[in-house]
């Protein structure tokens, strides 16, 4: 037990006045004779018993009357080991797009900034207030007294970040080691929040969570967009799809989804969804006479309105170059590329090759070489690890060890035995990207007509290389074969594409396999980046005169961003640069290279959160009696006290003490000597 006034407990010195006055009590007694002494003794001795008596209850009670009252004003106390400490507080303030979403008093963001500042109110003037929110800004690692935090607290917007309960805790304590409270002011969104960061915690530091309860679970969100047409031209009309989530339980209908490209409204779509559905909507529009064309998907949707738009840029008239590399052109392959407006095709002689257009191909077919150079074989190898593409087609009658040599470096399957016998193709992956939207189903028909083959070489594995298998024969060897690498691959035929090999460049499959190797060999830029995100931007051209300086601008924003240069490709980060949705220019130097889009995550769109209930029984279960509760629905203020209130018992004393002075007037009123 402890005493708010120690000192008030001297005066308990004073319960020796009452005992002195009952020692030293020198009344003089009157002397009565009587003729028969005998009666008046035994009378006598029967007083004195009770009047000894008397004096000794009333004595009694006199000294706790004033033993009470001293310690009543002495305010004794037991402390309460789950007190607030008032010295150093934080307050953390969730101010991501979730807290857009309203409750019964309105906004939680706002219900969030007015619970600050009751606690504010609530301390000494004396206090330090760290105040925290998902920013983690640099003014936010410095203490700040009252008028300081009320002022910071009234400025708090909604922010683009996330942070998890881990988050705040570490940020909390790489700023103070000493004892401090935190208060904890948020959503508590299950998208975000893991209660189970709690348990990690400092049981020495006090948590105090005041979970804000929205009113709805209503929200629309745009997750994505994409094309399934990586080329783009002028004039064509083109399909970008969007995928659309519904995070209610209940049904939406009349819902309408707006294109703008370049600031003009292209089409829109009215669309109705389910309970938690997501679906994916095609809106289709015709490319302007624009190379790049910048995108919005809108829809309209209340009261978290973060991710109601989608902007993406779509760069036109980009070709494919696409280069043959052989002793004799294979004409076929000429045939099918020669004659597309978006693909610039070329062929070179192995022995008048220009190595320096290498780097500037998507894919390069190599086609019946008969030997590689040492140059040619870095030269490829070079070229794929810098995410370029190749299609390695063996010569009829090719020296196995020399292609293996080759095909080594390349780090893919060896060929071994050479096959003379006829085999059809039976099996086709319709999973790998090269028949992406050829067939309309994943299913082929029994009777289809497959290529077949009268000479191929035999493949010996290698472990240690990843492979997905294109077309497969009859007896289970490889025809066709994909060995990804980074963001380019291998291409590897089995057999040659003359005719005595086989029938395959009079196939049908032929065109579509080659074209689709060229569709998918595009590196086309993202329709759109995410920002607070920790990634990487390729760069497709940069320009050596100028100094690698990168800069995206917006009408109201320059961010010079950070530039690294890998495996000879130049990327750019914009982590904890960009905080809000659009576009943006890049620029080297002063020089314009393109147009980039960014979104913001779509994380905080799912607003389930944790109730209050379930947080409580997570405490409880986990014993964590660090950590209490404020109840949402529940006066904040009462709360607050109630926390910090300690078990005090000054007014069961003054109790007792009346108690004490009304037994020493009843014994003197009715005990009578």
């Amino acid at each position: 037990m402890s005493y708010q006034n120690p000192q008030i407990l001297y005066f308990l010195f004073a319960i020796a006045i009452p005992i002195f006055i009952h020692l030293f009590n020198l009344r003089k007694h009157k002397v009565v004779y009587f003729s028969n002494v005998k009666f008046l003794q035994e009378i006598q001795s029967e007083k004195k018993k009770r009047s000894t008596l008397k004096q000794l209850l009333i004595l009694l009670s006199r000294i706790l009357a004033i033993s009470a009252i001293v310690i009543a004003f002495a305010n004794p106390y037991i402390p309460n080991k789950n007190k607030i400490n008032t010295e150093n507080t934080f307050i953390y303030i969730d101010n991501s797009f979730s807290m857009d979403n309203l409750s019964v008093k309105g906004r939680l963001l706002d219900n969030a900034k007015e619970d600050a500042l009751k606690i504010i109110e609530n301390s000494k003037n004396t206090n330090q207030f760290w105040i925290l929110t998902n920013d983690f800004s640099s003014s936010e690692n410095f203490a700040k007294n009252k008028e300081e935090s009320i002022k910071y607290i009234l400025s708090i917007k909604s922010s683009s970040k996330v942070r998890n309960i881990n988050d705040v805790i570490n940020k909390k304590t790489s700023l103070t080691k000493e004892k401090s409270t935190l208060f904890f002011v948020s959503d508590f969104q299950k998208s975000s929040s893991d209660l189970s960061d709690f348990l990690v915690s400092d049981s020495s530091k006090k948590i105090v969570l005041l979970p804000q309860e929205k009113q709805t679970n209503t929200n629309i969100s745009i997750d994505s967009c994409y094309l399934k047409n990586p080329i783009n031209k002028n004039g064509n009309t083109t399909s970008v799809f969007s995928i659309i989530s519904n995070h209610s339980e209940e049904k939406l209908e009349d819902l309408v989804l707006n294109l703008e490209i370049n600031n003009k409204q292209k089409t829109q779509q009215f669309f109705s969804l389910l309970p938690s559905e997501s679906k994916t909507i095609e809106l289709q529009f015709v490319l302007e006479n624009k190379t790049i064309n910048k995108g919005k998907i809108t829809i309209n949707d209340n009261p978290i309105t973060y991710d109601n738009n989608l902007f993406f840029v779509i760069n036109s008239e980009e070709k494919i170059n696409i280069n043959q590399i052989s002793e004799s052109e294979n004409k076929n392959l000429k045939k099918i590329f020669d004659s597309e407006e978006e693909i610039k095709y070329e062929s070179q002689f192995i022995n008048q090759l220009d190595y320096s257009k290498l780097s500037d191909q998507n894919i390069i077919f190599i086609n019946e070489l008969s030997s590689f150079s040492s140059g040619f074989t870095n030269s490829i190898v070079s070229y794929i690890n810098n995410g370029g593409y190749v299609c390695v087609m063996p010569k009829i009658d090719a020296d196995i060890e020399t292609y293996n040599s080759f095909l080594s470096k390349l780090n893919t399957d060896l060929f071994s035995d050479k096959v003379v016998s006829k085999n059809k193709v039976s099996k086709l992956n319709l999973n790998q990207n090269i028949f992406n939207n050829v067939f309309n189903s994943k299913k082929l028909k029994k009777d289809i007509n497959l290529p077949s083959l009268e000479t191929y070489y035999k493949l010996r594995r290698n472990k240690k290389t990843i492979k997905e298998n294109i077309f497969t024969l009859e007896n289970n060897d490889d025809f066709l074969i994909f060995y990804p690498k980074g963001k380019g691959g291998v291409y590897l035929f089995t057999s040659p594409l003359s005719s005595e090999s086989n029938n395959f460049s009079k196939h049908a499959l032929f065109v579509t396999t080659f074209y689709s190797m060229a569709i998918n060999s595009l590196n086309t830029e993202q329709l759109y980046y995410l920002v607070n995100t920790n990634q990487n931007i390729k760069l497709s051209k940069t320009n050596p005169e100028k100094q690698n300086i990168f800069h995206l601008k917006s009408e109201d924003i320059d961010v010079i961003c950070d530039y690294t240069n890998t495996n000879e490709k130049s990327f750019i980060s914009t982590y904890n640069s960009l905080q809000k949705s659009g576009f943006y220019d890049l620029y080297q130097e002063d020089e314009f290279m393109s147009t980039l889009a960014f979104n913001y995550r779509t994380s905080e769109s799912k607003t389930n959160q944790f109730s209050n209930t379930e947080i409580e029984n997570f405490i409880s279960q986990n014993n964590l009696e660090n950590i209490k509760v404020i109840s949402y629905n529940q006066n904040l203020d009462k709360q607050l006290e109630n926390i910090n209130k300690n078990t005090e018992f000054w007014k069961y004393l003054i109790l007792l003490s009346l108690l004490f002075i009304m037994t020493e007037i009843l014994l003197i009123k009715t005990l009578k000597s």
